[in-house]
């Protein structure tokens, strides 16, 4: 009978062995699925923080190219009124010619009031655009807007200074900076040099 015994132990043990062995095999599978969830959050993680950073990259280049597309095309507007102001200026000189005809003939001063007239409109219209006249008699040289066609030294000039404009000029503002379109052709009086 001592040996029954032992032979009924043996698969109580083989049993028990068996029953925690599911157990086991459950608890590594856990933690097995566990660590694998656990990585696959981490890299779930690291890829929605890639494209979030990949996605305000874009934005921010988004936002630079719309305001560098702006810029173009304010610059490229500022360029092409430029440009026609420009073409206008010659028709402009011409009808200033015409304005400064003294007549008294009724029909011929007619006329004359009547160019006047166009003239100031097209000066008016440039205005709009921003383009100002520059007609600088007894103003200082500026080599930037001016152009010295002629010049006289004298006593009385203290520093470079326009005593009399040949032909106006023409410049923009953008902000603080003056942007020449055409120089006021000039005659500069000057101090007497040392010499």
């Amino acid at each position: 009978m001592a040996e029954d015994t032992n032979t009924e132990t043996i698969p109580q043990e083989e049993s028990s062995n068996s029953e925690e062995s599911p157990v086991e095999n459950i608890q590594s599978e856990a933690v097995s699925a566990e660590s694998s969830l656990e990585l696959e959050l981490k890299k779930a993680k690291e890829e929605a923080l890639n494209f979030k950073d990949s996605w305000q990259r874009e934005r921010a280049e988004f936002t630079n190219y719309k305001r560098r597309t702006a810029s173009e095309l304010l610059n490229s507007r500022k360029e092409a009124v430029k440009n026609f102001i420009h073409d206008l200026l010659n028709p402009i000189d011409n009808l200033e010619l015409v304005t400064n005809v003294t007549t008294e003939i009724p029909e011929l001063k007619a006329y004359v009031d009547g160019v006047n007239m166009v003239k100031k409109e097209l000066l008016s219209v440039i205005e709009k655009e921003g383009i100002k006249r520059l007609n600088p008699v007894n103003e200082s040289f500026d080599p930037m807007l001016m152009e010295a066609i002629n010049s006289v030294e004298s006593e009385e000039y203290k520093e470079e200074t326009v005593v009399e404009v040949y032909q106006p000029g023409y410049y923009y503002l953008d902000g603080e900076n003056q942007h020449s379109i055409r120089p006021a052709r000039v005659k500069v009086g000057k101090p007497l040099s040392n010499g």
